[in-house]
Formats: C-alpha cells, sequence, structure tokens
C-alpha cells in the first residue's frame, strides 16, 4: 500500500497497515519536534514556576509558614499571579504553587504555608 510520509511528505510502499513513516529516523524526528514545539509554547508559564518554587524553597528551607511582602519576592525574581492550583485551605480557595500554598496576608503580604512540611 502507498502511503505519504508525515515528515516528508514523500511517498513510499508501507509494510504495515498503520505504518505513518518511510523510516525510523523520520518518525523519531516528527515526534521530537512534535516535543519540542509543545516545550516552547508552555516555557513562559514553566519557566516561571520553576524560578518560583526555586525561591520558596530556598525562603522556607524547612520552615511550616513565613509572612512575606510582595515586593520583597518580586525582588527576589518571584512572578506574582503565576500558580499551578489552588488549594482548599480554611473553607476557601487559595492559590498555590507545587507544595507552597499563597495566602494574602494583609495589605500586600502573602502568607506562605508549606502543605508537605514534617
Amino acid at each position: 500500500m502507498k502511503k505519504k510520509d508525515l515528515l516528508t511528505q514523500e511517498e513510499f510502499f508501507a509494510s504495515r497497515i498503520n505504518q505513518k513513516f518511510a523510516k525510523a529516523e523520520n518518525r523519531i524526528k516528527f515526534y521530537n519536534d512534535k516535543a519540542n514545539e509543545f516545550r516552547h509554547s508552555i516555557a513562559y508559564i514553566s519557566k516561571a514556576l520553576h524560578r518560583n518554587i526555586k525561591i520558596l524553597n530556598d525562603l522556607l528551607n524547612g520552615k511550616k509558614e513565613l509572612v512575606l511582602h510582595k515586593e520583597f519576592l518580586q525582588g527576589r525574581g518571584f512572578t506574582i499571579g503565576i500558580h499551578s492550583h489552588l488549594e482548599m485551605y480554611q473553607g476557601k480557595n487559595h492559590f498555590a504553587i507545587y507544595r507552597y500554598l499563597l495566602v494574602p496576608h494583609g495589605d500586600d503580604k502573602l502568607k506562605i504555608i508549606d502543605l508537605k512540611h514534617d
């Protein structure tokens, strides 16, 4: 059966019904390119999340919770508004970055709580 390679668009004779590529190298390149494109499309969020978690790991360093001013966090390179999920705390949903809960605490302050603290 004659088919077109998804990567190169060249025609080839498929040895299997579900074959989509003329060679294994084409298949590998096609899916690597696709994964790379996906990583680039989410990089602006991923980089900010990774930077935020590193900052929080450094600041809490074994503490259960800490209250910090938003400007202090931003001065360290923290990106306010980037979070990984919402977490319920005392009956309300709050933003969280992986294991850290971000709870508003007064004017321009955040209470950071380590949810996995032992």
